[in-house]
Protein backbone atom coordinates (compact mmCIF):
# COMPACT_ATOMS: atom_id res chain seq x y z
CA UNK A 1 0.00 0.00 0.00
CA UNK A 2 1.74 3.39 -1.02
CA UNK A 3 1.23 5.67 2.03
CA UNK A 4 0.45 9.44 1.01
CA UNK A 5 1.04 12.55 3.12
CA UNK A 6 -2.85 12.75 2.90
CA UNK A 7 -3.25 9.92 4.75
CA UNK A 8 -0.49 10.85 7.58
CA UNK A 9 -1.95 13.98 8.13
CA UNK A 10 -5.58 12.91 8.74
CA UNK A 11 -3.75 10.33 11.06
CA UNK A 12 -2.06 12.87 12.57
CA UNK A 13 -5.64 15.24 13.25
CA UNK A 14 -6.84 11.87 14.38
CA UNK A 15 -4.67 11.13 17.65
CA UNK A 16 -4.52 15.05 18.36
CA UNK A 17 -1.10 15.82 17.66
CA UNK A 18 0.22 19.00 20.09
CA UNK A 19 0.79 22.58 18.60
CA UNK A 20 3.47 24.75 18.60
CA UNK A 21 5.60 23.14 20.31
CA UNK A 22 9.06 24.57 18.61
CA UNK A 23 9.17 26.30 15.59
CA UNK A 24 12.07 26.49 13.34
CA UNK A 25 12.76 30.23 13.97
CA UNK A 26 12.57 30.33 17.77
CA UNK A 27 15.32 26.90 17.18
CA UNK A 28 17.25 28.82 15.09
CA UNK A 29 16.95 32.34 17.20
CA UNK A 30 18.20 30.09 20.41
CA UNK A 31 20.64 28.18 18.62
CA UNK A 32 24.38 30.12 19.70
CA UNK A 33 25.06 30.97 16.21
CA UNK A 34 27.07 34.24 15.96
CA UNK A 35 24.69 35.37 12.90
CA UNK A 36 21.61 33.36 13.25
CA UNK A 37 19.62 36.70 14.75
CA UNK A 38 17.08 36.00 11.78
CA UNK A 39 15.55 33.76 9.51
CA UNK A 40 17.59 35.14 6.25
CA UNK A 41 20.98 35.44 8.37
CA UNK A 42 20.46 31.69 9.13
CA UNK A 43 19.89 31.01 5.44
CA UNK A 44 22.89 32.89 4.25
CA UNK A 45 25.10 30.39 6.15
CA UNK A 46 23.36 27.80 4.69
CA UNK A 47 24.47 29.23 1.56
CA UNK A 48 28.02 29.27 2.31
CA UNK A 49 28.33 25.35 2.37
CA UNK A 50 29.60 24.19 -0.36
CA UNK A 51 27.94 20.74 -1.31
CA UNK A 52 29.72 17.67 -2.53
CA UNK A 53 28.89 14.66 -4.29
CA UNK A 54 29.14 12.78 -0.59
CA UNK A 55 25.87 14.85 0.39
CA UNK A 56 23.90 13.06 -2.71
CA UNK A 57 24.81 9.67 -0.70
CA UNK A 58 24.08 11.47 2.78
CA UNK A 59 20.96 12.37 1.50
CA UNK A 60 19.78 9.47 -0.53
CA UNK A 61 20.54 7.31 3.23
CA UNK A 62 18.34 9.97 4.75
CA UNK A 63 15.32 9.59 2.40
CA UNK A 64 15.38 5.75 2.31
CA UNK A 65 15.80 5.45 6.15
CA UNK A 66 12.87 8.25 6.20
CA UNK A 67 10.30 6.18 3.83
CA UNK A 68 10.94 2.88 5.54
CA UNK A 69 10.21 4.90 9.07
CA UNK A 70 6.68 6.51 7.77
CA UNK A 71 6.08 3.05 6.07
CA UNK A 72 6.18 1.90 9.79
CA UNK A 73 4.35 4.91 11.18
CA UNK A 74 1.69 4.27 8.97
CA UNK A 75 1.07 0.74 8.83
CA UNK A 76 0.90 0.97 13.07
CA UNK A 77 -1.61 4.32 12.86
CA UNK A 78 -4.14 2.93 11.07
CA UNK A 79 -7.02 1.52 11.74
CA UNK A 80 -10.21 -0.85 10.84
CA UNK A 81 -10.54 -4.84 10.56
CA UNK A 82 -7.39 -5.41 8.36
CA UNK A 83 -5.34 -2.84 10.57
CA UNK A 84 -1.97 -4.29 12.15
CA UNK A 85 -2.96 -4.47 15.73
CA UNK A 86 -6.28 -5.85 14.49
CA UNK A 87 -4.90 -9.06 14.19
CA UNK A 88 -3.75 -9.20 17.90
CA UNK A 89 -6.78 -8.61 19.79
CA UNK A 90 -7.93 -12.16 20.07
CA UNK A 91 -4.51 -13.84 21.59
CA UNK A 92 -2.04 -15.89 19.79
CA UNK A 93 0.98 -15.49 18.00
CA UNK A 94 3.01 -12.26 19.04
CA UNK A 95 6.14 -12.80 17.48
CA UNK A 96 5.05 -10.63 14.64
CA UNK A 97 3.99 -8.07 16.82
CA UNK A 98 7.25 -7.70 18.91
CA UNK A 99 8.95 -8.28 15.48
CA UNK A 100 7.34 -5.49 14.25
CA UNK A 101 8.33 -3.35 17.20
CA UNK A 102 11.76 -3.73 17.00
CA UNK A 103 11.46 -3.29 13.56
CA UNK A 104 10.20 0.45 13.99
CA UNK A 105 12.72 1.05 16.70
CA UNK A 106 15.16 0.16 13.98
CA UNK A 107 13.50 2.59 11.36
CA UNK A 108 13.25 5.25 14.13
CA UNK A 109 17.37 4.97 15.13
CA UNK A 110 18.26 4.74 11.63
CA UNK A 111 16.53 8.16 11.09
CA UNK A 112 17.83 9.98 13.50
CA UNK A 113 21.63 8.48 12.84
CA UNK A 114 20.92 9.74 9.25
CA UNK A 115 19.70 13.25 10.10
CA UNK A 116 22.93 13.42 12.21
CA UNK A 117 25.13 12.65 9.32
CA UNK A 118 23.14 14.94 6.67
CA UNK A 119 23.91 18.57 6.84
CA UNK A 120 21.79 21.88 6.92
CA UNK A 121 19.70 23.65 9.83
CA UNK A 122 16.74 22.04 8.34
CA UNK A 123 17.60 18.34 9.28
CA UNK A 124 19.22 19.26 12.64
CA UNK A 125 15.66 21.14 13.38
CA UNK A 126 14.01 17.39 12.24
CA UNK A 127 16.67 15.80 14.43
CA UNK A 128 15.45 17.87 17.73
CA UNK A 129 11.45 16.82 16.37
CA UNK A 130 11.90 13.66 16.47
CA UNK A 131 13.94 13.33 19.49
CA UNK A 132 11.26 15.11 21.16
CA UNK A 133 8.47 13.57 20.03
CA UNK A 134 10.50 10.20 21.70
CA UNK A 135 10.92 11.95 24.56
CA UNK A 136 6.77 13.05 25.05
CA UNK A 137 5.61 9.75 24.47
CA UNK A 138 8.88 7.72 26.78
CA UNK A 139 6.51 6.77 29.49
CA UNK A 140 4.06 4.66 27.12
CA UNK A 141 7.51 3.45 25.56
CA UNK A 142 9.37 2.42 28.98
CA UNK A 143 6.28 0.87 30.34
CA UNK A 144 6.49 -2.03 26.97
CA UNK A 145 10.38 -1.91 27.34
CA UNK A 146 11.74 0.75 25.23
CA UNK A 147 14.02 3.25 27.10
CA UNK A 148 14.87 6.58 25.30
CA UNK A 149 17.75 8.39 25.60
CA UNK A 150 19.07 11.49 25.77
CA UNK A 151 19.47 11.87 21.98
CA UNK A 152 15.84 10.22 20.98
CA UNK A 153 17.53 6.84 20.19
CA UNK A 154 15.30 3.99 21.46
CA UNK A 155 16.54 0.66 23.10
CA UNK A 156 14.37 -2.25 23.71
CA UNK A 157 14.34 -4.55 26.48
CA UNK A 158 13.28 -7.70 24.67
CA UNK A 159 12.23 -9.59 27.48
CA UNK A 160 10.05 -6.70 28.97
CA UNK A 161 8.61 -6.03 25.04
CA UNK A 162 7.71 -9.91 25.67
CA UNK A 163 6.13 -9.41 29.01
CA UNK A 164 3.55 -6.51 28.18
CA UNK A 165 -0.03 -6.44 26.86
CA UNK A 166 -0.45 -6.13 23.67
CA UNK A 167 -3.00 -3.35 24.80
CA UNK A 168 -0.31 -1.81 26.43
CA UNK A 169 1.56 -1.85 22.60
CA UNK A 170 -1.01 -0.73 20.90
CA UNK A 171 -1.08 2.21 23.18
CA UNK A 172 2.14 3.25 23.08
CA UNK A 173 2.57 2.83 19.28
CA UNK A 174 -0.94 2.68 18.03
CA UNK A 175 -3.71 4.81 16.52
CA UNK A 176 -4.43 6.29 19.96
CA UNK A 177 -1.49 7.38 20.84
CA UNK A 178 0.59 9.71 19.48
CA UNK A 179 4.60 8.44 18.57
CA UNK A 180 3.63 6.86 15.53
CA UNK A 181 1.63 10.09 14.08
CA UNK A 182 4.22 12.51 15.12
CA UNK A 183 6.97 10.33 13.57
CA UNK A 184 5.42 9.31 10.38
CA UNK A 185 4.15 13.20 10.12
CA UNK A 186 7.85 14.05 10.98
CA UNK A 187 9.39 11.31 8.60
CA UNK A 188 7.29 12.66 5.62
CA UNK A 189 9.34 15.93 5.76
CA UNK A 190 12.47 14.34 6.07
CA UNK A 191 12.38 12.22 2.86
CA UNK A 192 11.08 15.24 1.43
CA UNK A 193 13.78 17.39 2.30
CA UNK A 194 16.20 14.77 1.69
CA UNK A 195 15.08 14.67 -1.79
CA UNK A 196 15.19 17.79 -2.83
CA UNK A 197 18.43 18.01 -1.51
CA UNK A 198 19.98 14.99 -3.42
CA UNK A 199 18.47 16.25 -6.45
CA UNK A 200 19.98 19.90 -6.13
CA UNK A 201 23.20 18.36 -5.41
CA UNK A 202 22.93 16.68 -8.83
CA UNK A 203 21.86 19.61 -10.24
CA UNK A 204 24.96 21.19 -9.23
CA UNK A 205 22.79 23.67 -6.87
CA UNK A 206 23.11 24.96 -4.05
CA UNK A 207 20.75 22.86 -1.07
CA UNK A 208 20.03 26.24 0.28
CA UNK A 209 17.51 27.27 -2.90
CA UNK A 210 15.18 25.22 -1.81
CA UNK A 211 15.93 25.07 1.82
CA UNK A 212 14.06 28.61 1.93
CA UNK A 213 11.08 27.18 0.20
CA UNK A 214 10.77 24.59 3.03
CA UNK A 215 11.61 26.64 6.02
CA UNK A 216 8.37 29.28 5.07
CA UNK A 217 6.03 26.47 4.63
CA UNK A 218 7.56 24.20 7.12
CA UNK A 219 8.69 25.62 10.20
CA UNK A 220 5.74 25.98 12.50
CA UNK A 221 3.90 22.51 11.45
CA UNK A 222 2.75 21.26 14.67
CA UNK A 223 0.47 24.55 14.57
Amino acid sequence: MRITTQMLDETAKRTGIPINRTNLLSYINNSGQDNANSLLDALKEEKDKKVTAENTEIYKKLEKAADSLKEQSAKFAATGEDSFFEKFKDGGDNEELYAGVKNYVKCFNDTLSALKKAPGLLNDYYRQMMAEAAQDSSGALENIGISVGKDGTLSVDEEKLKDSKVEDIKAAFGPSGEFSSKAGFLADRVSDNAQTNARSVTNQYDASGSLYSQLASQYDFWG
